[in-house]
């Protein structure tokens, strides 16, 4: 393929069909040139061999993309058409001035040659089929430079990655490509899906999703059951809660939301259960007073299920299974096995595990020849075959174990179901986390393993209530490290480490810590710095901005370095990102050309082209950072019509641009809940942007990336 994208070859192509001119040469010689002009935008093919006639002489005009590109072209075409056949001795030439070398050059193909073809037809036609079968022999070889196999498990790291900062589009990707590729089966596809929805608090696309309610019927995990009973609270119960209608409330509840919702309303409850799935439970209760393990379950949650409470303390509740109550060991293995089958938690598993542990050879064989325990029994050892860790201490001990295969599947549940709470505000659990991550970096297979694992560890983190907390700075800066050290990072899994950035510098740092902060980031950056990560730096960048620095010097010095990583790749960002390079150096004092940066380089790109005459909005309650994209947007695409909004709430203006826009972009971090549910209402299926950060980088970047 002459060109870098299929768009563009196939733009050539149609230029280059009028042009060649060998329709006067015989059939023959033109079916033979007609099948050389495939190449032109053939993307198996590094490069492209097109015909031309000039002065009645026949010629194959080549090109190459890349200097790669050629280099794999080059002695090929010299072993099948090379100075016996042809002129072509394998080094580059000009091209000679004619339309079709003028075509060519439009898609700035890195190297360029000419074959000359021999006058006489037995010759020509020698050679020409010479070129064609060089074309054949190529398109059957291998492709060296494809990519290894991503495991299935890197891929579930990258998702969550990309759920940790907001970026929608990017994740979606990723489950287009699990999908596509069959690497999971489409139940857990639609866990992932929902998953994804919630991010964002989309509740309506959760509800909205085929087979919703055989969801709500499978076997799932705990934090997928979570969702699900938000999505109906949210969907068909909150407006009437709010409003304090109790009697609607239970209305709705018993019509439209019980039927759901009752297969998974069962104790224990999910770990990440919020104030919305309690008042599920509360409601269920309020409906079967026979339901005493939810009324169990319930106590000191009052403040959370809100008035519910004051309708419990009216209404006979039966009492609870008395705790002090000890069955014989096999029946309560049974009722532990029992439970793991219903209730997917690694807690449930592992209570199992020890009940079973308790039995006789006699009781097991007993549990082993009967169903449901034989069944609920044997998945209950298969788990316990790999491990399993009930604490992120637990599992860091366990990393360094070859035969704990499952570290990754164990680390995706455990951010869900391992409580955070407690122990971010435990001096003793700290210090042990952070104990159990050095101990981790000791041992080559455990540093792996965590450093995949790490996108996992911080979704864990942002569960935290008071995330980022100034207690946990410590923490924060070593899964930084781990970031910046781990081998993982060249598995774009890093954009996780913005997170834990933005916490150290909110939460506040001493001058070693902050020293030590911009150190982990510049180690990030080294080596594999490049266009895809520009954005990744400009954000930081605005981060370290707005935040207080309490080593002035080491940030300029960190600033400065920055823009100057950025731009020996100047030339090769798109025309938003330079935009938005431009506009930092400015704010920081500086400009490019100090740099040694050639500002006019780099013409408009397709992205801003196809920015003119757009009308994009923008909403975020930070005014700053869309005012600045405002400005940005229009400077890089004059023709472009920007609107900004920071209401609070559903306004005409803010109705009109969800309705009018071509492009809506929502900041995911600053936007208020009832603002976003209501550009989405009437959004519908128009483009809807997510920016991952609060900055006016994040909002160029959602837009670039949706338009590329």
């Amino acid at each position: 393929m002459i060109a870098r994208d299929t768009e563009s070859a196939t733009s050539v192509a149609g230029q280059l069909a009028g042009v060649v001119g060998v329709g006067t040469l015989g059939p023959e010689t033109s079916a033979l040139c007609a099948g050389l002009m495939g190449t032109i935008d053939d993307p198996a093919f590094p490069g492209a061999l097109i015909p031309n006639v000039a002065g009645g002489e026949l010629s194959v005009l080549v090109a190459a993309p890349t200097v790669a590109a050629w280099r794999r072209l080059s002695p090929v075409l010299r072993a099948f058409a090379g100075p016996t056949l042809t002129s072509f001795e394998g080094l580059p030439q000009e091209l000679p001035a004619s339309p079709a070398a003028a075509a060519i050059a439009e898609a700035q193909p890195a190297v360029t040659s000419v074959m000359r073809i021999p006058s006489d037809p037995s010759a020509r036609i020698m050679a020409l089929r010479a070129l064609a079968r060089a074309r054949d022999t190529m398109a059957r070889a291998p492709d060296l430079q494809r990519s290894a196999p991503e495991p299935t498990s890197w891929l579930l790291a990258r998702f969550q990655d990309y759920l940790n900062v907001g970026r929608r589009d990017a994740a979606a990707e990723v489950l287009v490509r699990l999908k596509s590729e069959l690497r999971l089966d489409a139940l857990n596809l639609k866990f992932l899906e929902v998953e994804l929805l919630a991010t964002f608090g989309d509740w309506t696309g959760i509800v909205a999703l085929p087979g919703f309610a055989s969801l709500c019927l499978a076997r799932r995990t705990q934090a997928t059951t979570a969702l699900l009973l938000e999505a109906l609270y949210q969907i068909h119960l909150a407006t009437l809660f709010d409003a304090d209608d109790a009697s609607a409330t239970r209305e709705r509840f018993e019509r439209d939301v019980r039927p759901l919702a009752r297969p998974m309303l069962i104790v224990p409850a999910p770990p990440t259960l919020t104030a919305a799935g309690w008042r599920l439970f509360g409601l269920e209760v309020w409906v079967d007073p026979s339901r005493a393990d939810i009324a169990a379950a319930l106590v000191g949650r009052q403040a959370m299920i809100g008035w519910i409470a004051d309708q419990l303390e009216s209404a006979p509740i039966a009492a609870a299974p008395d705790p002090a109550v000890d069955l014989g060991s096999i029946d309560a293995a049974r009722v532990a096995l029992v439970q793991a089958d219903a209730v997917e938690s690694l807690d449930t598993l592992a209570a199992a595990l020890a009940a079973v542990a308790r039995l006789s050879p006699e009781e097991l064989a007993r549990l082993r020849a009967a169903e449901p325990f034989r069944t609920a029994l044997s998945v209950a050892e298969e788990a316990a075959g790999v491990g399993l860790p009930t604490s992120w201490v637990e599992w860091l001990a366990m990393a360094a174990d070859p035969g704990f295969t499952a570290a990754l599947d164990l680390a995706s549940r455990g951010k869900d179901e391992w409580p955070i709470g407690a122990s971010a505000s435990d001096p003793v659990a700290v210090q042990a986390l952070l104990s159990g991550l050095n101990q981790a970096l000791n041992n080559e297979l455990a540093a792996e393993r965590t450093a995949q694992a790490l996108p996992f560890l911080v979704a864990w983190l942002q569960r935290d209530p008071d995330f980022p907390r100034v207690g946990m700075a410590p923490l924060y800066a070593s899964v930084l490290t781990l970031f910046a050290l781990g081998s993982a990072r060249g598995r774009v899994t890093y954009e996780s480490s913005q997170v834990l950035i933005s916490a150290q510098l909110s939460a506040g740092l001493s001058v070693d810590a902050y020293r030590s902060l911009i150190a982990d980031i510049e180690e990030l950056a080294a080596g594999g710095f490049g266009v895809d990560m520009t954005y990744w730096m400009l954000e930081i960048v605005e981060d370290f901005m707005r935040t207080a620095a309490p080593d002035d010097s080491a940030r300029q010095t960190f600033l400065h370095g920055a823009l100057a990583r950025i731009s020996p790749i100047y030339s090769r960002l798109s025309g938003l990102q330079r935009t938005a390079v431009i506009r930092l150096a400015s704010e920081l004092g500086w400009t490019l050309s100090s740099l040694g940066v050639d500002t006019s380089v780099g013409a408009a790109d397709d992205v801003v082209s196809r920015m003119q005459g757009l009308r994009i909005a923008i909403y975020s309650l930070t005014e700053t950072s869309s005012r600045q994209a405002k400005a940005a947007i229009e400077e890089a695409a004059p023709n472009a019509v920007v609107d900004c909004n920071a209401d609070h709430g559903g306004t005409p203006r803010l109705r009109a641009l969800a309705e009018n826009a071509d492009l809506f972009v929502m900041t995911w971090l600053s936007a208020k809940h009832a603002a976003t549910d209501f550009i989405r209402e009437h959004r519908g299926d128009r483009p809807l942007l997510y920016a991952q950060g609060r900055g006016f980088s994040s909002i160029l970047r959602a837009i670039d990336e949706h338009l590329a």
